[in-house]
């Protein structure tokens, strides 16, 4: 009886930890001013418009394409008023503040692929911040570089 209790329980943790997993936040954005908290899984992320953007950075090898939605359109997705700055954070809490008018200028994104694959935390994921380095000679500067944040957990607006 007992091997039964503790296999139903081993099964019911399991179907729990699936569920969570499923439904996780992968991204947390909050507002310094009003103190509001929006917390979007993958899957929210997903519905937004996606765009693509094909460029090289320092981390990849040649250019790459990248796949996710507009930062500028989670910011208004969240709809968090007039944002001035955004501190960008990783999961190991490495953080960095962005104008965010940048967002604006341009079209970074929250790559959620790269060449059509789903990043994994092993390939800098599941949310890796891009920007078209490419297109824009100016965002090749080591500045810029450092915004490129692979694993980013929280977009915290001021």
């Amino acid at each position: 009886m007992k091997r039964q209790f503790v296999g139903f329980l081993v099964f019911m943790l399991a179907a729990c930890i699936g569920s969570v997993t499923f439904s996780q936040t992968a991204l947390t954005v909050t507002s310094v001013a009003t103190d509001e908290v929006k917390a979007l899984t993958l899957e929210e992320l997903q519905s937004l418009d996606q765009v693509t953007v094909l460029t090289a950075n320092e981390f990849v090898d040649g250019e790459k394409m990248f796949r996710g939605p507009l930062v500028r359109d989670i910011l208004a997705f969240c709809k968090l008023g007039e944002v001035k700055n955004v501190r960008l954070t990783a999961a190991n809490d490495y953080q960095v503040d962005v104008n965010a008018q940048e967002f604006y200028d341009y079209d970074a994104i929250l790559a959620l692929s790269m060449d059509g694959e789903l990043l994994s935390k092993r390939e800098k994921g599941p949310i890796w911040v891009i920007y078209p380095m490419s297109d824009h000679e100016e965002l090749r500067d080591p500045v810029y570089n450092s915004r490129l944040i692979w694993q980013l957990v929280k977009l915290e607006c001021q």
